[in-house]
């Protein structure tokens, strides 16, 4: 699915940066371009983090 219309970036792509690092807007937008626009995307990219935040703290207590 296209997050970024300005930039035509998936969520995908946006995940890929994550998973390299991310962990803000701007370290999205620095690795793969998204929210670099109107800005219309953001709060979908805040999401994402959100959800990948959760998914990490979720995989660290099942490991301990």
């Amino acid at each position: 699915m296209v997050v970024c219309h300005c930039k035509a970036v998936t969520d995908r792509t946006v995940d890929a940066a994550i998973a390299s690092g991310a962990s803000t807007v701007s370290e999205i937008t620095d690795r793969c371009t998204a929210g670099g626009g109107c800005g219309g995307c953001h709060r979908m990219l805040e999401s994402l983090l959100a959800a990948t935040t959760v998914e990490r703290e979720l995989a660290a207590v099942s490991a301990a």
